[in-house]
């Protein structure tokens, strides 16, 4: 199942946005998706790696 996300975006991060979208020939909005999907992953990975390191201090 997807869900659908509305946000407001200042003029020139659309732009930039939309030409990244072009030269990677995909909608801004897929772009948009990918990137949220990419920066949740990378901070997941981040938050575990940061209690994973936490325990092992605690360990010590």
């Amino acid at each position: 199942m997807t869900k659908r996300l509305s946000t407001y975006l200042a003029d020139g991060i659309y732009t930039r946005l939309e030409e990244w979208a072009k030269q990677e020939g995909r909608s801004t909005s897929n772009l948009a998706a990918f990137l949220l999907e990419k920066a949740l992953v990378d901070h997941e990975e981040k938050l575990l790696k940061q209690s994973a390191s936490d325990e092992k201090q605690g360990q010590q």
